[in-house]
């Protein structure tokens, strides 16, 4: 976030986010990261695109943000060879992007609650979806996804993947970092974590986020791919682990770093 006097600086074009260039980078064999920097928020938004016989694209960027993940997928595969599109809760820099819906045999893969909850009842939000709860799997080919389900981490649908091949974690909102860095962090920056978790007020509770973070750290992932800032390999994927662990940072009183009052 960008403060001023102790509160968010609001621009025009605060409530639509976008980047004024995006990256992508092969993080680990087929799997990569596109990342574009947005400096009103002072975070990077990521969106992961795993290259196998059927391309699956995790998160689609924000609608400000489209044009530009749409190229970098390009450099990769033809934008029709794209077979799935996920989102891991329904958010709009999960989701916005969904014009990716155009690629002729896209599927849209979500968890059972965003479908329950966020894909019926709304104008123009595609039905033809596939839903999964708890530890179902999909094969892309050589690369399986096991789905997992993350309840208010930080929204009741939410959802992770699991890529069991590469032993990657695809985790949105959880271990993100502010600030512009590096593709794969090098340095500790979970008390960076904590404070902006405390800033925003995302997490309502912090025995949720804690038992995920427990059943995460029990898979031994290689490499983890949070949604905002570095991807976190297995030398310094403890450290955040234990700064959920061990520190506070539910909600209390402050959002998007706003004081609220409740009486």
């Amino acid at each position: 976030m960008l403060w001023h006097d102790g509160m968010p600086e609001v621009r025009k074009d605060f409530f639509f986010p976008t980047a004024e260039h995006a990256e992508i980078m092969e993080i680990q064999d087929g799997i990569y990261r596109i990342s574009g920097f947005v400096k009103e928020y002072g975070i990077s938004f990521n969106q992961f695109l795993i290259d196998d016989e059927q391309p699956t694209l995790i998160h689609t960027g924000p609608i400000g943000m489209y044009n530009k993940v749409e190229e970098k997928v390009k450099e990769v595969i033809p934008l029709e060879k794209l077979a799935n599109v996920a989102f891991l809760h329904f958010e709009s820099d999960e989701y916005g992007g969904m014009a990716f819906l155009k690629s002729k045999n896209v599927r849209l893969l979500c968890s059972d609650l965003s479908s329950k909850l966020n894909l019926t009842g709304w104008m123009n939000v595609p039905s033809d979806h596939i839903s999964f709860w708890d530890n179902e799997t999909l094969k892309t080919g050589k690369r399986q996804l096991r789905f997992l389900m993350t309840p208010h981490v930080h929204h009741w649908d939410s959802m992770m993947i699991f890529e069991e091949t590469s032993k990657s974690i695809f985790t949105s909102d959880l271990f993100i970092q502010p600030g512009m860095n590096k593709p794969v962090v090098s340095e500790d920056l979970s008390e960076s974590m904590i404070g902006l978790y405390k800033a925003v007020g995302i997490f309502a509770s912090e025995k949720p986020v804690r038992q995920t973070a427990q059943r995460l750290a029990k898979l031994s992932p290689e490499m983890v791919f949070p949604m905002h800032g570095s991807c976190i390999d297995k030398s310094m994927f403890p450290k955040y682990v234990r700064a959920i662990m061990d520190n506070e940072f539910a909600f209390e009183g402050k959002l998007l770093g706003q004081s609220l009052e409740i009486s």
